[in-house]
């Protein structure tokens, strides 16, 4: 199942990331993102994806979590605003637990301006060190475009009090 999600996602990055169709500016959510083919994709997006995923993975790598928390926005209403003060509380806690050795991106899907994802693996020690923990975790970026520009969101995260 996970080699056909890559395949998927090479397949449509590689149909999509070629179009050099003009930029949406005025964008309207689909009732369902994933059924919505009307976004124009064009290489451009994807590099841009790409830029913001790397500049977010190496902030973290350099245990600078406060500025890779600057990357992360909310979106709401067709508008990008900085994480709420509760949201960066909670999330710095939880990317300060997790050290970044090194990370990989795995995966850029881009379904629509509303609906895209960014998956990646960060090692958390170098291989010298060895633990009885797992030494890799698994997450995901979700990139939201408003008016041609993409913004680094995350999918909201249901803590336990």
């Amino acid at each position: 199942m996970k080699k056909i999600l890559i395949i998927i996602s090479l397949v449509s990055l590689l149909l999509f990331s070629c179009n050099d169709g003009s930029k949406n500016k005025n964008i309207t959510i689909p009732e369902d993102p994933r059924t919505d083919f009307s976004m124009q994709r064009t290489s451009a997006d994807t590099i841009a994806v790409m830029e913001l995923a790397n500049n977010f993975l190496q902030t973290l790598k350099e245990k600078n979590v406060d500025m890779a928390l600057d990357q992360l926005y909310e979106v709401e209403n067709n508008e990008a605003r900085p994480l709420s003060a509760e949201n960066r509380s909670k999330l710095k806690q939880t990317f300060s637990a997790l050290p970044v050795e090194s990370y990989t991106i795995d995966a850029i899907i881009l379904f629509s301006d509303s609906d895209s994802e960014v998956r990646y693996t960060t090692k958390m020690f170098p291989d010298s060190i060895e633990s009885e923990i797992p030494g890799t975790t698994k997450g995901s970026l979700h990139p939201f475009r408003i008016n041609g520009q993409w913004f680094l969101t995350i999918l909201p995260v249901k803590f336990e009090e």
